[in-house]
């Protein structure tokens, strides 16, 4: 995928918009043509073509969907998109307008097929209701897988929402997670549910099932040959413990979920203050509630130096700058830390940041009045290393303000099974259990390098809001999340 030229123009951008406008409509109008046609077994169709000719007509309708299909997804195929818009957004447009392409075939497929008038069995009663909902539900898995691989790219969004922001699209990474972990291909699974799940059958539904249904099991090897080509050893990897159609278990044989995955930094870098993405907008959340712990001890943040560990796209990083703070902010992602340069520099917010680790920070001794690091200790290789750093940069007197997830079967239920595998409130991944801290431990630790560590107090998701996003506050209890602060040498 070529990279636009920046800045790219406000008329190409606007145009961009308009592509996407199309894009929706079409696509909304050729699913909602398919539920309702094959809903009625193809027998209710605006297709007027006269027998014997209507067979051909069908047979063209049926054939171009799976061959125009395949042909979009090659590198020719892909060549040939980019010059479906003007040159310069051309090709990252490619995803909008392979969409449009797609919902239009659809659409014609649904719309103009000639029926041939003959019902072999329609449902009715308790039968009709039963399948309706079997109908709905293959629906609502495709709809699942569809999110699960990415949802802008799936639907076209990703080209011409990157394109009207002035950006390069962002590709999400090799999908294996949700639907994924059980098959390879849990799209055309879905799809072909849809086909065989209908209420009404007609010659012209088995015509279409059959047909699509054979394209859903041959088309996805396509597929898996890019997949390969463009994910190397990840793709093989995952192919090897993963089946390709038919979850059916492999005994002795798992696909291991990478713990501590710190590249969603990267790969969500620009959604970060989109408020599109659930898992950021939790961290969002919790912005007042650390405020609210912290402001305390603090108390006036105006003219201190801060620094941020592990800032992130710069929540809190804003947030004190905003009172007043003098922050810098270090991340070791660049993806995080690029948008959270652009994201200062648009709000007039003066933020040095910097891509670095807190086990080598490149920064003056005794250079910070306070450092800050919340959701970081549980993810850094050498604890013992970062607290040395943390310690080395502090002024004599210096606040370390943290937070972090205890050490426990609690946390690990909480944070893992059902924050990551059940809510999916957080990527699969995201934490080790392992790397967890105990009050305790990170007392002693503190102590040894020279702190004299004050009150831990618990927080966690009080509420949800009008999203069902956590709201985040003080809780009673240690037990899974803390926060702490700790003043090198002194007293608190």
């Amino acid at each position: 995928m070529k990279t636009p030229a920046f800045p790219i123009p406000v008329r190409l951008r606007g145009l961009a918009i308009f592509y996407g406008l199309a894009c929706h409509v079409l696509f909304i109008t050729g699913v909602g043509a398919m539920i309702a046609a094959m809903y009625f077994g193809m027998d209710r169709s605006l297709g007027r073509v006269p027998a014997p000719w209507s067979f051909f007509a069908n047979a063209l309708l049926l054939i171009q969907f799976p061959l125009a299909h395949t042909f979009l997804l090659s590198a020719k195929g892909r060549s040939w998109l980019g010059r479906l818009a003007p040159q310069r957004i051309g090709s990252p447009l490619a995803t909008t307008t392979y969409a449009m392409i797609a919902s239009i075939q659809v659409l014609l497929l649904f719309t103009l097929w000639s029926p041939s008038g003959v019902v072999w069995w329609r449902a009715e009663g308790a039968v009709l209701i039963v399948l309706s909902c079997l109908y709905a539900v293959a629906w609502l898995l495709l709809l699942k897988a569809i999110v699960d691989a990415g949802f802008a790219l799936q639907t076209g969004l990703l080209g011409w929402w990157a394109v009207a922001r002035n950006r390069a699209p962002r590709f999400p990474p090799m999908p294996k997670t949700g639907l994924f972990r059980l098959i390879r291909q849990p799209i055309y699974v879905a799809f072909a549910l849809t086909l065989w799940t209908v209420p009404t059958w007609t010659p012209d539904q088995l015509a279409v099932s059959l047909t699509l249904t054979a394209y859903c099991l041959i088309g996805p090897l396509f597929k898996e040959a890019r997949f390969a080509k463009r994910f190397g050893a990840e793709f093989r990897a995952y192919q090897a413990h993963v089946p390709y159609w038919f979850p059916w278990p492999r005994p002795g044989v798992s696909y291991p979920v990478p713990r501590n995955d710190l590249s969603i930094y990267d790969t969500y870098a620009d959604d970060w203050w989109s408020g599109r993405v659930r898992w950021l907008r939790a961290l969002h959340n919790m912005v007042p509630a650390r405020l609210a712990g912290f402001d305390p001890v603090v108390g006036d943040w105006t003219g201190k130096r801060v620094l941020d560990l592990g800032c992130g796209g710069g929540f809190m990083a804003e947030a004190l700058a905003r009172r007043g703070a003098l922050v810098t902010g270090i991340d070791p992602s660049p993806g995080a830390i690029d948008i959270a340069w652009k994201h200062a520099e648009t709000s007039g917010l003066a933020i040095a940041y910097a891509i670095g680790t807190g086990e080598s920070l490149n920064l003056a001794d005794r250079s910070f009045d306070i450092v800050l690091c919340v959701d970081v200790l549980e993810h850094v290789e050498d604890l013992d290393r970062v607290i040395a750093e943390i310690g080395r940069v502090l002024k004599p007197g210096g606040l370390f303000l943290f937070d972090t997830i205890n050490r426990n079967g609690l946390a690990t239920m909480v944070m893992i099974t059902f924050g990551e595998n059940v809510l999916r409130l957080l990527p699969r991944g995201t934490h080790d259990p392992a790397r967890f801290i105990t009050p305790d431990e990170i007392h002693r630790k503190l102590t040894a390098a020279g702190f004299t560590v004050g009150r831990f107090v618990g927080f966690g998701p009080r509420r949800v809001n009008w999203r069902l996003d956590p709201v985040f506050g003080r809780l009673p209890t240690l037990a899974v999340q803390y926060m702490g602060d700790a003043r090198l040498g002194g007293k608190i």
